[in-house]
């Protein structure tokens, strides 16, 4: 895959929906629109057919102002990704509920349309999350450059971050994170732009970005087992035990160092080096430091989900159609796998997530001299939460600067039930007038109240939850 400087992209202006129940109110950049009706919701989208269009959340409500029947829906590994009307080239994208917290959809609107004048600057145009984050990377690229690898090998040393969870209540916990953990370990060290086959007797060296198989003995005693096996697509296991699978050559470095054997069987080394992200992160990071704080995270969001687009893949993918208004009964129609352009590039999603990997496992699990180990309350990708007790044998690893653990909130009590899905009481230091607050993926402070009040099965430290999609 060869990577090339953005050209110039033609701006678009933005609009953001605000469907109501047979109804739609529209913040462009030239006023407010309101239309009443199925049919006249319908015909104010077809005029608006050259913006970008938005909605702040759930792509499905739009359907309250439209009715579902005109709409085709793009699906991805079972989630919705745009919204195309039919006989238009109106399409559709989610903010992905970034910007729910703000008050009003006119605050909504100024930070879509400053994220839209920055991009528009650097000759982006807005689009999806997705397209986005890829356009304003290449617009940090001086030169074009190759990257190239087995798509096969490559997906299969991709996996996810580590979750888990120790559901029950606890008192006077602290959550620690690594602050801006993937984009700095994107631009912190060099990537391999090919790899080429090497001697399974090749020495694994910790800080090159290389990928073996192996066959490696966890030991039982361990209280952190380091490498993830996959056991279904969406879910992840850290077994002791035998275990075979690809991982980065750091990741396997990391589990040599807490006493695990290994044999290698297949190993791939270097053959030119990259760093493609070095002038994209002080992009982002001034972004981040200069736009209005909801725009700022409106850039993090589209800079979180760039490393996941080199480990996307063409498959399961369908086409969503409503054979009523409503929405509640739909075909679905499968659309034929196809290979993206990033699939020789898929080791750089490995490469990406064994690093945050494996410094929550050195520092966060392992993180006391002399290796001794942190036991978390639950876990999550680049974060912890454990006991306040607990925080002074992570001080060496505590500061305030990208890529560095912090403390991010301390807590009074928290409520556990499985990964992601918690609440808790924070300090008396809090701004926020309310009893708990609320961590639940995928659902906003109504449902999470309602959803944290029903029994729920919960998952145990062993086993992650599904993977966050890019």
């Amino acid at each position: 895959m060869i990577i090339r400087p953005l050209g110039q992209v033609k701006r678009r202006q933005v609009a953001l929906l605000h469907p109501e129940w047979r109804s739609l109110s529209v913040r462009t950049e030239d006023g407010l629109l309101v239309a009443k009706g199925l049919e006249n919701s319908r015909n104010l989208l077809e005029a608006l057919e050259g913006h970008a269009l938005f909605v702040s959340g759930s792509l499905k409500s739009l359907i309250n102002a439209t009715g579902a029947r005109p709409w085709q829906v793009e699906i991805w590994r079972g989630k919705a990704t745009t919204l195309v009307l039919d006989g238009t080239k109106v399409r559709v994208h989610s903010l992905r509920h970034v910007l729910d917290p703000l008050p009003s959809d006119d605050d909504r609107f100024a930070a879509l349309l400053e994220l839209s004048d920055f991009l528009g600057n650097l000759g982006v145009g807005a689009g999806s999350i997705s397209a986005m984050a890829w356009g304003l990377w290449r617009s940090t690229i001086d030169q074009e450059f190759e990257l190239s690898f087995d798509a096969k090998i490559g997906h299969s040393g991709v996996y996810g971050g580590r979750q888990a969870a120790v559901p029950g209540h606890y008192r006077n916990i602290v959550a620690i994170d690594i602050r801006s953990a993937y984009p700095f370990a994107m631009a912190n060290q060099p990537y391999a732009g090919k790899l080429r086959p090497v001697s399974a007797s090749t020495p694994i060296r910790a800080n090159e970005p290389g990928l073996a198989v192996a066959r490696v003995q966890v030991p039982d005693h361990l209280a952190h087992a380091p490498l993830p096996v996959r056991i279904d697509r969406d879910i992840l296991s850290w077994p002791t035990g035998e275990v075979t699978g690809t991982w980065t050559w750091q990741e396997l470095a990391a589990a040599e160092q807490l006493g695990c054997g290994m044999q290698i069987i297949k190993s791939w080394a270097p053959l030119t080096y990259v760093q493609p992200f070095q002038r994209w992160w002080p992009t982002v990071s001034k972004a981040r430091q200069s736009l209005s704080p909801a725009a700022g995270q409106l850039i993090k969001a589209i800079s979180n989900s760039l490393w996941g687009m080199f480990g996307m893949t063409g498959d399961d993918r369908s086409i969503l159609r409503w054979k009523d208004d409503f929405g509640h009964d739909g075909i679905s129609t499968l659309r034929l796998p196809r290979k993206l352009p990033q699939a020789s590039a898929a080791h750089i999603a490995a490469e990406t997530t064994s690093r945050v990997r494996t410094r929550m496992l050195l520092e966060g699990l392992y993180g006391a001299p002399g290796g001794d180990s942190v036991h978390p309350v639950h876990i999550d990708t680049d974060g912890i939460l454990v006991a306040s007790k607990d925080v002074g044998r992570l001080s060496r690893h505590l500061g305030d600067e990208p890529g560095q653990w912090r403390i991010k909130t301390e807590m009074t009590q928290v409520d556990i039930k499985a990964p992601q899905f918690y609440r808790y009481r924070c300090s008396s230091s809090c701004r926020q007038q309310h009893d708990w607050h609320y961590v639940a993926s995928g659902m906003n402070r109504g449902q999470a109240v309602e959803a944290f009040g029903k029994k729920s099965q919960s998952s145990g430290l062993g086993f992650s939850m599904p993977e966050s999609d890019t």
